[in-house]
């Protein structure tokens, strides 16, 4: 008895096809408006594409783009002990694009330590003295050029925790 119903549904899909589109009339298949528009790029099918189009603007957001059309950048700001004698600021990437960033201070030590963004010699963000353990984030506004990121407290800057970040 499945083999009949089997048939029988493969006979009323191909009349159905038959019927939406007689075989030799000429008629092309039209798409339908919902239907989603696939990307050129073979890596990805997102409905929306966020490659650069050929005008060379972005059509979306790459997570480090400036302007109000993306999301904003992020950054990563880790600080911890090495040992007693050297401390680290170890950015999650060594450059950004221009605009607006999330920057995250991610305190790893068993110290309190603050973040200081700093660009040619003026202080641009202070973010408050952070307890071991704690995170906080801000998101700044970062114009090109190169930026130094560094704690305030006591002579950490100088046993390390110092790292620069290209704002492109």
């Amino acid at each position: 008895m499945r083999r009949p119903l089997a048939a029988l549904a493969v006979l009323s899909l191909s009349c159905v096809i038959v019927i939406a589109m007689p075989v030799g009339s000429g008629a092309s298949p039209v798409a339908h408006p919902a239907a989603k528009k696939k990307c050129k790029h073979r890596h990805h099918h997102r409905k929306r594409c966020r490659h650069k189009s050929s005008s060379g603007s972005s059509t979306g957001g790459d997570g480090g783009s400036s302007g109000a059309s993306g999301p904003p950048g992020r950054l990563l700001a880790t600080e911890k002990e090495v040992n007693a004698t050297q401390l680290q600021l170890q950015l999650s990437r060594p450059s950004l694009a221009a605009g607006s960033a999330i920057v995250e201070q991610y305190n790893a030590g068993s110290d309190p330590h603050n973040l200081i963004l700093e660009k040619a010699g003026q202080v641009a963000f202070a973010y408050p003295t952070l307890d071991p353990g704690g995170d906080q984030r801000q998101t700044v506004k970062l114009t090109r050029g190169t930026w130094t990121l560094y704690c305030s407290l006591l002579d950490h800057r100088s046993l390390g925790m110092q790292a620069t970040l290209t704002v492109n």
